[in-house]
């Protein structure tokens, strides 16, 4: 064989070898960044949340020291510290909220922060969200006008975030895995419309908050959107009810959060959304799936995610019991 046909051969295999390489070589994206200070920061961030106000935020919810909570129910105690607090910036929230109702699920969106108990391993405190780009991909949403919008609501928290407690570390979470195409699970159930649609919400609120703990879950938050911007004398039309409520389940979140993966917090509580299309009888629901935690924080263990699985199917159960039918399901 010539010497120029040996090198051509060579320099073909070399480029099959690179394609094929390049065909199966895995992207990341990004899922959150965690920022962390040393030692316990959290009377900080008790400080950074008493000024979100000036800008435009607000609480749904503070759950602070969750880990009480982990310790006297189930006597397990890996974490020294666990709080969780819901963000919303209503002015921002309700242009978004009145393009697509599935911001809801991301309305409010969590703020958390961590410490392990045992400091040889790690002396730190961890807070962050969800990155922005993973909460819009969750819900799907592909117009970028309204990704920019969301994009900038969240990075005016960050900003005071960074101001206030000046971390010294970061770390980044990043999946192999895409989100799944379908994010969200939603259901929709219809009524007859009621004299007053006021005391009908108010005894749906008390049904399902009661439905729900009799499956061990807990309300970790509530705001009603449609009274909040009636309020601020704001326009919200296109809908006749529009509300949220943080849904939690201790044992659940315990049995990831206490046994060795708290950062997987960033996905909780659960902002679970109701709304009412001005002028129809139909109830809408909706949630980001756990599927999104699996795949957000490439979880592998096939009974831990059986487990999780088994536990979002018991919401959809829950909701077909007061009369929800299925509109679609999370697929991962």
């Amino acid at each position: 064989m010539k010497l120029h046909t040996i090198l051509l051969t060579t320099l073909l295999t070399m480029g099959i070898s690179h394609a094929e390489v390049q065909s199966t070589a895995t992207t990341s994206s990004l899922t959150a960044e965690l920022h962390g200070s040393t030692g316990n920061a959290m009377p900080q961030i008790d400080t950074l949340i008493s000024k979100i106000e000036t800008v435009g935020y607000s609480t749904v919810a503070a759950n602070k020291d969750i880990q009480v909570h982990y310790y006297n129910k189930f006597k397990e105690k890996t974490l020294e510290s666990i709080s969780f607090f819901g963000l919303v910036n209503k002015e921002a929230l309700r242009p978004l909220l009145l393009k697509n109702p599935d911001f809801g699920a991301f309305a409010p969106y969590n703020f958390f922060a961590y410490k392990k108990l045992d400091a040889a391993d790690d002396n730190n405190t961890w807070y962050g969200h969800l990155a922005p780009e993973a909460m819009l991909d969750i819900i799907g949403e592909k117009d970028a006008d309204a990704r920019k919008a969301f994009t900038d609501m969240t990075t005016s928290f960050d900003g005071l975030m960074l101001k206030e407690m000046k971390p010294t570390m970061s770390h980044k979470y990043e999946h192999t895995k895409p989100f799944p195409q379908m994010g969200l699970n939603k259901l929709v159930k219809k009524f007859e419309k009621p004299e007053d649609l006021e005391t009908f919400v108010e005894d749906f609120v008390m049904e399902h908050d009661g439905r729900f703990s009799k499956h061990n879950f807990i309300i970790a938050g509530f705001i009603d959107f449609k009274f909040e911007y009636a309020d601020m004398d704001l326009a919200f039309d296109k809908y006749d009810a529009y509300w949220v409520s943080l849904l939690c389940h201790f044992e659940f979140s315990n049995s990831i959060f206490n046994r060795g993966v708290p950062e997987a917090g960033m996905f909780a509580p659960c902002s679970v959304y109701f709304y009412i299309p001005k002028g129809t009888n139909e109830l809408h629901v909706g949630y980001a799936s756990v599927n999104n935690w699996i795949n957000g924080l490439n979880f592998d263990d096939p009974k831990r995610i059986e487990y999780m699985r088994a536990i979002d199917a018991e919401v959809v159960e829950t909701l077909k019991e007061m009369g929800f039918e299925v509109v679609s399901l999370s697929k991962d």
